[in-house]
């Protein structure tokens, strides 16, 4: 079938981005007079922001409330977006395609607008999504489809009519239990789970040049 509307998580998956939060964790803890615990990534991978800053005040003793440190770490993240974030192979002119063909576009993030705005618009593409969505305003993590089905309703649209794209697993399998097609993004921070994401997925592809996604809009 013909899918009406495409959903992207942006981290990962639209963007490669992932190293700004690798330097944002280095910034960050160096700011602490400490190196970044091992196992720290793989452990706030599926949190979200909040949490993540909960899980990390409470390893370093930090003396910011999570609230705070989430404001710190955005900035930095802002400032990083803004000069060092660019697109996935393909995923401009994918979404362009799109737009040509009047399949909507809508955004699906665990980020806020101020952190990725600036990436969006240094790139000319902040005008081809039609919603923008992200967790803190669905309530709930990308363990649950909160965010995936917002986005669709915003878009008029059901979930079996749009597609989501994702790179982490929780995402992709989140998605597809609320009756998405979902297609997986490969990204060096989820290789360990490549095997998953192939056998859960849809689709998987390497970068938006995956010819078969043109025959799916």
């Amino acid at each position: 079938m013909k899918f009406k509307g495409a959903i992207f998580d942006l981290d990962g998956t639209l963007l490669n981005s992932m190293h700004v939060w690798e330097r944002v964790d280095e910034e960050y803890f160096a700011s602490l007079g400490m190196a970044v615990p091992q196992g720290y990534a793989l452990a706030i991978r599926d949190l979200t922001m909040l949490q993540a800053a909960e899980y990390t005040k409470g390893i370093t003793g930090a003396g910011e409330s999570a609230e705070e440190i989430c404001a710190i770490w955005r900035a930095m993240v802002a400032d990083h977006y803004e000069k060092d974030v660019e697109a996935k192979r393909g995923a401009l002119e994918f979404l362009r395609i799109l737009k040509d063909r009047g399949a909507k576009a809508g955004i699906a993030t665990t980020l806020t607008e101020e952190t990725y705005l600036p990436a969006l618009k240094k790139l000319g593409i902040e005008e081809l999504f039609s919603v923008k969505v992200s967790v803190r305003d669905v309530g709930r993590g990308k363990g649950f489809p909160d965010v995936y089905l917002r986005a669709a309703r915003l878009m008029g649209l059901e979930a079996s009519e749009c597609a989501v794209f994702e790179d982490i697993l929780l995402g992709v399998t989140s998605a597809k239990s609320a009756g998405f097609y979902t297609i997986a993004v490969q990204d060096a921070s989820s290789a360990a789970d490549e095997g998953a994401l192939r056998r859960t997925a849809g689709l998987y592809i390497q970068d938006f040049t995956e010819p078969t996604l043109r025959r799916l809009f």
